[in-house]
Protein backbone atom coordinates (compact mmCIF):
# COMPACT_ATOMS: atom_id res chain seq x y z
CA UNK A 1 0.00 0.00 0.00
CA UNK A 2 1.58 3.22 -0.71
CA UNK A 3 0.12 6.70 0.41
CA UNK A 4 0.33 9.57 -1.69
CA UNK A 5 -1.03 12.16 0.58
CA UNK A 6 -1.88 12.56 4.08
CA UNK A 7 -4.84 13.31 5.76
CA UNK A 8 -6.80 16.63 5.10
CA UNK A 9 -6.67 17.18 8.80
CA UNK A 10 -2.98 17.31 9.17
CA UNK A 11 -2.85 20.46 6.53
CA UNK A 12 -5.18 21.94 8.08
CA UNK A 13 -3.77 21.84 11.21
CA UNK A 14 -0.25 22.98 9.80
CA UNK A 15 -2.50 25.84 8.16
CA UNK A 16 -3.72 26.74 11.68
CA UNK A 17 0.16 26.11 13.39
CA UNK A 18 1.59 28.30 10.67
CA UNK A 19 -1.31 31.31 11.21
CA UNK A 20 -0.72 31.23 14.88
CA UNK A 21 3.10 31.54 14.47
CA UNK A 22 2.48 34.36 11.58
CA UNK A 23 0.12 36.14 14.23
CA UNK A 24 3.13 35.90 17.07
CA UNK A 25 5.47 37.47 14.88
CA UNK A 26 3.84 40.00 14.16
CA UNK A 27 2.57 40.72 18.08
CA UNK A 28 6.37 40.72 19.17
CA UNK A 29 7.12 42.71 16.66
CA UNK A 30 4.49 45.70 17.47
CA UNK A 31 4.18 45.16 21.48
CA UNK A 32 7.51 47.28 22.29
CA UNK A 33 6.79 50.52 20.18
CA UNK A 34 2.88 50.32 20.87
CA UNK A 35 3.49 49.99 25.10
CA UNK A 36 6.48 52.40 24.76
CA UNK A 37 4.05 54.63 23.05
CA UNK A 38 1.40 54.34 25.64
CA UNK A 39 3.79 54.83 28.90
CA UNK A 40 5.36 58.05 27.10
CA UNK A 41 1.54 59.01 26.27
CA UNK A 42 -0.01 58.70 29.53
CA UNK A 43 3.53 60.60 31.25
CA UNK A 44 2.03 63.88 29.41
CA UNK A 45 5.10 63.59 26.91
CA UNK A 46 4.36 65.37 23.74
CA UNK A 47 3.65 63.50 20.55
CA UNK A 48 7.30 64.91 18.48
CA UNK A 49 8.79 63.74 21.61
CA UNK A 50 7.38 60.45 21.39
CA UNK A 51 8.03 60.36 18.43
CA UNK A 52 11.31 60.63 18.53
CA UNK A 53 11.90 58.37 21.15
CA UNK A 54 10.25 55.19 19.82
CA UNK A 55 11.09 56.01 16.05
CA UNK A 56 7.47 55.74 15.27
CA UNK A 57 5.24 58.15 13.57
CA UNK A 58 1.74 59.25 15.61
CA UNK A 59 0.16 57.29 12.52
CA UNK A 60 2.26 54.08 12.51
CA UNK A 61 1.02 54.01 16.31
CA UNK A 62 -2.88 54.27 15.93
CA UNK A 63 -2.35 51.41 12.87
CA UNK A 64 0.06 49.39 14.63
CA UNK A 65 -2.10 49.68 17.70
CA UNK A 66 -5.04 48.70 15.78
CA UNK A 67 -3.28 45.18 14.27
CA UNK A 68 -2.12 44.46 18.05
CA UNK A 69 -6.05 44.64 19.15
CA UNK A 70 -6.45 42.33 16.71
CA UNK A 71 -3.28 40.17 17.17
CA UNK A 72 -4.27 39.81 21.14
CA UNK A 73 -7.50 37.97 20.35
CA UNK A 74 -5.78 35.87 17.91
CA UNK A 75 -7.67 37.20 14.63
CA UNK A 76 -5.86 37.74 11.94
CA UNK A 77 -5.62 41.77 11.24
CA UNK A 78 -7.88 42.60 8.15
CA UNK A 79 -6.88 43.38 4.70
CA UNK A 80 -5.45 46.38 3.79
CA UNK A 81 -6.91 45.51 0.01
CA UNK A 82 -9.61 47.92 -0.81
CA UNK A 83 -13.49 47.79 -0.76
CA UNK A 84 -14.30 48.81 -3.95
CA UNK A 85 -11.96 48.32 -7.15
CA UNK A 86 -12.43 50.10 -10.70
CA UNK A 87 -14.60 47.48 -12.88
CA UNK A 88 -13.32 47.26 -16.48
CA UNK A 89 -14.18 50.15 -18.97
CA UNK A 90 -14.56 47.53 -21.91
CA UNK A 91 -16.90 44.83 -22.59
CA UNK A 92 -17.29 41.83 -24.46
CA UNK A 93 -17.73 43.64 -28.19
CA UNK A 94 -14.32 45.13 -27.28
CA UNK A 95 -12.41 42.12 -26.09
CA UNK A 96 -14.00 40.04 -28.87
CA UNK A 97 -12.48 42.85 -31.25
CA UNK A 98 -8.47 43.10 -29.95
CA UNK A 99 -8.57 38.91 -30.02
CA UNK A 100 -9.58 38.98 -34.03
CA UNK A 101 -7.26 41.05 -34.40
CA UNK A 102 -4.09 39.83 -32.74
CA UNK A 103 -4.80 36.84 -33.78
CA UNK A 104 -4.82 37.81 -37.32
CA UNK A 105 -1.58 39.98 -36.40
CA UNK A 106 0.60 37.42 -33.71
CA UNK A 107 2.96 40.39 -33.55
CA UNK A 108 0.67 43.44 -33.26
CA UNK A 109 1.58 44.97 -29.66
CA UNK A 110 -0.87 47.55 -27.87
CA UNK A 111 -0.07 50.77 -29.79
CA UNK A 112 -0.60 49.23 -33.19
CA UNK A 113 -4.03 47.48 -32.55
CA UNK A 114 -5.27 50.56 -31.09
CA UNK A 115 -4.27 52.52 -33.99
CA UNK A 116 -5.80 49.98 -35.85
CA UNK A 117 -9.72 50.08 -34.08
CA UNK A 118 -9.76 53.63 -34.00
CA UNK A 119 -8.56 53.53 -37.91
CA UNK A 120 -10.83 50.99 -38.97
CA UNK A 121 -13.52 49.80 -36.71
CA UNK A 122 -14.00 53.47 -34.94
CA UNK A 123 -13.39 52.60 -31.44
CA UNK A 124 -11.74 55.40 -29.64
CA UNK A 125 -9.70 52.56 -27.04
CA UNK A 126 -6.94 54.03 -25.44
CA UNK A 127 -3.61 52.15 -25.95
CA UNK A 128 -3.72 51.27 -21.72
CA UNK A 129 -6.85 49.95 -22.32
CA UNK A 130 -5.75 47.99 -25.25
CA UNK A 131 -2.69 46.73 -23.41
CA UNK A 132 -4.95 45.13 -20.20
CA UNK A 133 -7.12 43.58 -22.37
CA UNK A 134 -4.16 41.68 -23.99
CA UNK A 135 -3.03 41.23 -20.64
CA UNK A 136 -6.60 39.56 -19.65
CA UNK A 137 -6.67 37.37 -22.81
CA UNK A 138 -2.85 36.05 -22.59
CA UNK A 139 -3.98 35.00 -18.77
CA UNK A 140 -6.69 33.14 -20.26
CA UNK A 141 -4.79 31.58 -22.91
CA UNK A 142 -6.35 32.68 -25.56
CA UNK A 143 -3.23 34.89 -27.10
CA UNK A 144 0.27 34.13 -26.82
CA UNK A 145 3.48 36.09 -26.36
CA UNK A 146 4.56 37.95 -29.38
CA UNK A 147 7.39 36.76 -30.94
CA UNK A 148 8.77 40.37 -31.44
CA UNK A 149 8.08 41.20 -27.99
CA UNK A 150 11.74 42.33 -26.13
CA UNK A 151 12.88 39.14 -24.03
CA UNK A 152 14.81 39.62 -20.37
CA UNK A 153 18.14 38.60 -21.25
CA UNK A 154 19.32 36.03 -18.96
CA UNK A 155 21.84 37.58 -16.12
CA UNK A 156 25.04 35.88 -16.28
CA UNK A 157 26.39 34.33 -12.57
CA UNK A 158 29.84 35.14 -11.77
CA UNK A 159 30.01 31.80 -9.72
CA UNK A 160 32.90 29.50 -11.94
CA UNK A 161 35.32 30.94 -13.73
CA UNK A 162 34.29 34.08 -15.81
CA UNK A 163 35.06 37.49 -13.90
CA UNK A 164 32.90 40.40 -14.41
CA UNK A 165 34.67 43.24 -16.46
CA UNK A 166 36.68 46.47 -15.50
CA UNK A 167 38.60 49.47 -16.58
CA UNK A 168 41.92 48.99 -17.63
CA UNK A 169 44.42 51.31 -19.36
CA UNK A 170 44.91 50.52 -23.12
CA UNK A 171 48.44 51.53 -22.53
CA UNK A 172 48.87 48.78 -19.76
CA UNK A 173 47.95 45.78 -21.81
CA UNK A 174 50.48 43.31 -23.75
CA UNK A 175 49.51 41.00 -26.61
CA UNK A 176 47.23 38.43 -26.52
CA UNK A 177 45.94 40.51 -23.27
CA UNK A 178 41.85 40.98 -23.09
CA UNK A 179 41.42 39.53 -26.61
CA UNK A 180 37.91 40.72 -27.89
CA UNK A 181 35.83 37.52 -28.74
CA UNK A 182 32.85 37.82 -30.59
CA UNK A 183 30.37 36.17 -33.22
CA UNK A 184 27.95 37.09 -35.49
CA UNK A 185 24.99 35.74 -38.23
CA UNK A 186 25.64 35.66 -41.58
CA UNK A 187 23.79 34.38 -44.53
CA UNK A 188 25.44 33.77 -47.45
CA UNK A 189 24.27 32.14 -50.90
CA UNK A 190 20.60 31.02 -49.25
CA UNK A 191 22.90 29.29 -46.05
CA UNK A 192 23.34 30.83 -42.51
CA UNK A 193 27.08 30.86 -41.17
CA UNK A 194 28.11 31.60 -37.47
CA UNK A 195 31.03 33.62 -37.60
CA UNK A 196 33.26 33.90 -34.84
CA UNK A 197 35.82 36.58 -34.52
CA UNK A 198 38.96 37.45 -32.59
CA UNK A 199 41.12 41.03 -32.46
CA UNK A 200 43.99 41.38 -30.22
CA UNK A 201 44.33 45.58 -29.51
CA UNK A 202 47.89 45.39 -29.38
CA UNK A 203 48.61 43.89 -32.42
CA UNK A 204 45.33 44.87 -34.61
CA UNK A 205 45.62 40.95 -35.78
CA UNK A 206 42.61 39.57 -36.83
CA UNK A 207 41.70 35.51 -36.59
CA UNK A 208 38.29 34.15 -37.63
CA UNK A 209 36.35 30.94 -38.22
CA UNK A 210 32.85 29.86 -39.49
CA UNK A 211 30.26 27.30 -38.05
CA UNK A 212 27.25 26.03 -38.55
CA UNK A 213 25.53 26.97 -35.26
CA UNK A 214 26.42 29.14 -32.59
CA UNK A 215 26.97 27.19 -29.56
CA UNK A 216 29.19 27.07 -26.20
CA UNK A 217 30.83 23.46 -28.21
CA UNK A 218 31.53 25.50 -31.37
CA UNK A 219 32.89 28.37 -29.15
CA UNK A 220 35.43 25.68 -27.45
CA UNK A 221 35.97 24.53 -30.62
CA UNK A 222 37.23 27.99 -31.87
CA UNK A 223 39.23 28.62 -28.91
CA UNK A 224 41.17 25.57 -29.15
CA UNK A 225 42.24 26.62 -33.15
CA UNK A 226 42.48 30.20 -31.89
CA UNK A 227 45.57 29.11 -29.63
CA UNK A 228 46.95 26.97 -32.36
CA UNK A 229 46.84 30.03 -35.11
CA UNK A 230 48.05 32.56 -33.21
CA UNK A 231 51.94 33.40 -32.64
CA UNK A 232 51.34 35.18 -29.26
CA UNK A 233 50.07 33.50 -26.03
CA UNK A 234 46.39 34.40 -24.88
CA UNK A 235 46.92 35.77 -21.97
CA UNK A 236 43.07 36.69 -21.49
CA UNK A 237 39.84 36.49 -22.94
CA UNK A 238 36.59 39.55 -23.33
CA UNK A 239 33.63 38.62 -24.37
CA UNK A 240 29.98 39.59 -24.21
CA UNK A 241 27.16 37.55 -22.07
CA UNK A 242 26.00 35.63 -24.55
CA UNK A 243 25.38 32.06 -24.09
CA UNK A 244 27.82 30.93 -26.40
CA UNK A 245 30.74 31.82 -24.38
CA UNK A 246 29.06 30.05 -21.23
CA UNK A 247 28.94 26.08 -20.29
CA UNK A 248 31.56 24.19 -22.34
CA UNK A 249 33.69 27.96 -23.23
CA UNK A 250 33.62 28.74 -19.87
CA UNK A 251 34.90 25.41 -18.67
CA UNK A 252 37.95 25.21 -21.69
CA UNK A 253 39.07 28.80 -20.54
CA UNK A 254 39.08 27.52 -17.09
CA UNK A 255 41.29 24.13 -18.09
CA UNK A 256 43.51 26.52 -20.25
CA UNK A 257 43.98 28.24 -17.16
CA UNK A 258 42.89 31.43 -19.34
CA UNK A 259 40.99 34.60 -17.38
CA UNK A 260 37.40 35.15 -19.11
CA UNK A 261 36.32 38.45 -18.82
CA UNK A 262 32.75 39.57 -19.41
CA UNK A 263 31.22 42.84 -20.28
CA UNK A 264 28.12 44.38 -18.37
CA UNK A 265 24.65 44.53 -20.27
CA UNK A 266 23.79 46.80 -22.97
CA UNK A 267 28.16 47.65 -23.26
CA UNK A 268 29.42 46.67 -27.12
CA UNK A 269 31.36 49.39 -27.21
CA UNK A 270 33.89 47.77 -24.49
CA UNK A 271 34.28 45.38 -27.85
CA UNK A 272 34.64 48.00 -30.31
CA UNK A 273 37.52 46.61 -32.12
CA UNK A 274 35.92 42.75 -32.98
CA UNK A 275 32.62 45.02 -33.67
CA UNK A 276 34.03 46.99 -36.34
CA UNK A 277 36.40 43.89 -37.64
CA UNK A 278 32.51 42.49 -37.87
CA UNK A 279 31.26 45.01 -40.07
CA UNK A 280 34.46 44.79 -42.41
CA UNK A 281 34.21 40.83 -43.06
CA UNK A 282 30.54 41.56 -43.23
CA UNK A 283 31.19 44.38 -45.78
CA UNK A 284 34.51 43.54 -47.79
CA UNK A 285 34.19 39.76 -47.69
CA UNK A 286 30.77 38.04 -47.59
CA UNK A 287 29.36 41.31 -49.32
CA UNK A 288 31.44 40.31 -52.61
CA UNK A 289 29.06 39.18 -55.30
CA UNK A 290 31.59 36.64 -56.70
CA UNK A 291 32.00 34.67 -53.24
CA UNK A 292 30.12 31.53 -53.90
CA UNK A 293 30.64 29.04 -51.10
CA UNK A 294 27.99 26.95 -50.73
CA UNK A 295 28.78 24.96 -47.94
CA UNK A 296 30.64 25.68 -44.22
CA UNK A 297 33.63 24.06 -45.74
CA UNK A 298 33.71 26.23 -48.48
CA UNK A 299 33.39 28.91 -46.93
CA UNK A 300 36.13 28.19 -43.83
CA UNK A 301 38.32 27.78 -47.32
CA UNK A 302 37.53 30.97 -48.43
CA UNK A 303 37.33 32.86 -44.94
CA UNK A 304 41.02 31.43 -44.13
CA UNK A 305 42.40 33.52 -47.17
CA UNK A 306 40.36 36.80 -46.20
CA UNK A 307 41.89 36.22 -43.04
CA UNK A 308 45.45 36.41 -43.95
CA UNK A 309 44.61 38.92 -46.64
CA UNK A 310 43.49 40.97 -43.80
CA UNK A 311 46.62 40.28 -41.87
CA UNK A 312 49.30 40.80 -44.45
CA UNK A 313 47.88 42.52 -47.10
CA UNK A 314 45.29 44.85 -45.77
CA UNK A 315 46.60 48.58 -44.77
CA UNK A 316 46.13 49.58 -41.73
CA UNK A 317 45.14 53.37 -40.69
CA UNK A 318 46.00 52.90 -36.54
CA UNK A 319 49.64 51.23 -37.89
CA UNK A 320 50.24 53.97 -40.29
CA UNK A 321 49.90 52.22 -43.17
CA UNK A 322 51.48 48.50 -42.39
CA UNK A 323 49.66 45.60 -41.73
CA UNK A 324 49.15 43.63 -38.12
CA UNK A 325 51.28 40.85 -39.85
CA UNK A 326 54.54 43.25 -40.66
CA UNK A 327 54.71 46.10 -37.78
Amino acid sequence: MQIKCLHKNFYKLYAYSRTQETLEKYKNLYQDSVSLWEKLKNEGVCVKTCQEVTGVSRATYYRRKRILNHLLRGITPPSKRPQKLNKPRWGEPQKQLVLTIRRANPTYGKEKIATILRRDHGQTISESTVGRILVFLKGRGLIIRSLSALRTKRKRHFNRHAQAWSYKDYKDMVMGERVQVDHMTVTKNGICFKHFQVWDRKSKSLYAQVYSNATSRCAKKFLKELIEATPFKIHSLQVDGGSEFMGEFERACQELGIPLIVLPPKKPTYNGDVERGNRTFREEFYALPWLRADSVGAMKYELKRAVEKYNTYRPHRALKGMTPGVH
